[in-house]
This record gives C-alpha cells, sequence and structure tokens, in this order.
C-alpha cells in the first residue's frame, strides 16, 4: 500500500472541499430585478437553494472521506514494520 498516496489523496480532498466550502451558492442574485423574469427568479431561487444544500452534504461527506484517508494512511503507517 501507498501510504503516502493515501495520506495526499486525503489532505487533496480536504482542500477540495475547503474550496467548495468557500464558494457559497447563495451568493448567486436570483432577485426578480437581476434576472428580469418573476417566473424565472424564483425558479433560479428555488435551484440555488437546493443546489447549496446538495453542496453542503457533498462538503460533509468529503470532510469525512478526508479525514479517513488520513487516518488509515496514519494507522499504516504507524503498524508498518509490525506483522
Amino acid at each position: 500500500m501507498d501510504i503516502e498516496a493515501l495520506k495526499n489523496a486525503g489532505l487533496g480532498a480536504a482542500d477540495l472541499m475547503a474550496l467548495l466550502d468557500r464558494h457559497s451558492v447563495e451568493g448567486i442574485d436570483c432577485d426578480v430585478d437581476t434576472v428580469g423574469h418573476e417566473g424565472l427568479g424564483a425558479a433560479l431561487e428555488s435551484f440555488c437553494e437546493r443546489w447549496q444544500v446538495g453542496v453542503k452534504n457533498l462538503t460533509k461527506d468529503g470532510q469525512g472521506l478526508s479525514q479517513r484517508l488520513i487516518d488509515t494512511a496514519g494507522a499504516h503507517a504507524g503498524g508498518a514494520g509490525h506483522g
């Protein structure tokens, strides 16, 4: 097992989740005046709200995956040479 690659995958996933967390979908302006159409503005706002929930779930799951990859690398590194 390539422990360094496992650790790097975990750190890379952590970096990606931090990047996603910094770019909120909530910052998209869905105001009717901006969009120019009430129905389209409402649809865009609904889409963005659902999109934000998906991004939050992805970020949470990704952070958990990242931590497990790093923990697994650490456990194997600590156990290397034993056995």
